[in-house]
């Protein structure tokens, strides 16, 4: 199988009364939860990756869309970009 690291940029208009624009916490929970489902599993098996190519590319907006889905029930926080690193140096980055 493969490892991928996973980057994720969050933006908004306002910090909360402590100084945050979201808590990292509710970001890895969002992530574990979006790649959880891919984890130790052949991925070209799994629904969308049955019908698309696994490609990093691919890969960033798929937890683009895991991910920002339940951001937006966060004060109006939301992604502006999702990077995959395939290794230390190469990545593919999804920006909407």
């Amino acid at each position: 199988g493969h490892n991928y690291k996973i980057q994720v940029t969050v933006q908004g208009e306002e910090l909360d009364s402590i100084g945050l624009l979201v808590d990292f916490v509710d970001v890895k929970r969002l992530l574990h939860a979006t790649s959880e489902y891919l984890d130790h599993r052949f991925i070209n098996d799994l629904p969308p990756f049955d019908v698309i190519n696994p490609s990093a590319e691919n890969m960033a907006k798929y937890f683009y869309d895991g991910i920002n889905a339940g951001l937006a029930a966060e004060r109006g926080v939301r992604l502006s970009e999702v990077k995959v690193w395939e290794t230390d140096v190469t990545y593919a980055a999804y920006r909407p």
